[in-house]
């Protein structure tokens, strides 16, 4: 049976998942606690990894090296940035990508910028959400990673002329190179929590929870099916 490595950045993107886990050890890792144990018979290690780049592969890193878990799945919330992507709706990751980086990634190992997601693990992934049956739009397609939270249309408009992503958010490419340089299956579930745009903090403070219990409750749905 395979075992799954889940990572949000935030307390309340893993909080209903850790709810329904077993949890059989625990242990403290770069001041994050990593949660080793079981969700429906399947072997889970959980972790809030905190946010931003750094932090998101320096946890994949330990859960995949350490952990042993043979895929990896980074759950939680973004803002939206493809047209006609709306406040709460589900974007499944084909690929991740860095906003902030340039073509000089391209030069040297990994020699991309931009990371595949594992078709398998997204098919699940859209069978668990059509159980839920949540009613929320379903978007597949390329998410943007960056060291900073966007707020703004002027950045936005930058972000969406580089790479044109779904969505932004501050972790997922990160974890999905770590991935990568393991050989390990990835995948990024996140749902909307703000449109990345000048009224993205007041939007983000109320539907952090929504979006992050949404969000969890997808991949306890994919675990559930499995």
């Amino acid at each position: 049976m395979k075992k799954w490595g889940i990572l949000g950045a935030l307390d309340a993107e893993i909080a209903k998942i850790k709810e329904n886990m077993q949890i059989e050890k625990t242990e403290e890792v770069y001041g994050s606690v990593v949660y080793d144990g079981f969700i429906n018979n399947t072997p889970v290690t959980l972790v809030c990894c905190g946010i931003g780049k750094v932090n998101a592969a320096a946890l994949a890193g330990v859960i995949i090296r350490e952990f042993k878990v043979d895929v990896i799945v980074n759950v939680g919330i973004a803002g939206a940035m493809g047209h006609g992507v709306q406040t709460l709706d589900i974007v499944v990751s084909e690929c991740a990508e860095f906003h902030d980086t340039d073509d000089v990634m391209k030069k040297y190992y990994p020699f991309t910028q931009c990371f595949d997601a594992d078709e398998a693990l997204k098919e699940l992934c859209l069978k668990a959400v059509k159980a839920l049956d949540t009613k929320k739009n379903v978007w597949c397609g390329k998410i943007a990673t960056g060291d900073r939270f966007v707020n703004d249309k002027e950045t936005k408009q930058k972000i969406v002329e580089k790479c044109a992503p779904l969505c932004v958010e501050m972790e997922g490419a990160a974890i999905a190179q770590v991935a990568y340089m393991n050989k390990t299956p990835f995948l990024i579930i996140r749902t909307m929590s703000d449109s990345a745009d000048d009224d993205a903090d007041e939007t983000y403070d109320n539907l952090l929870e929504l979006a992050a219990d949404q969000s969890a409750s997808i991949i306890l749905k994919m675990l559930e099916l499995c």
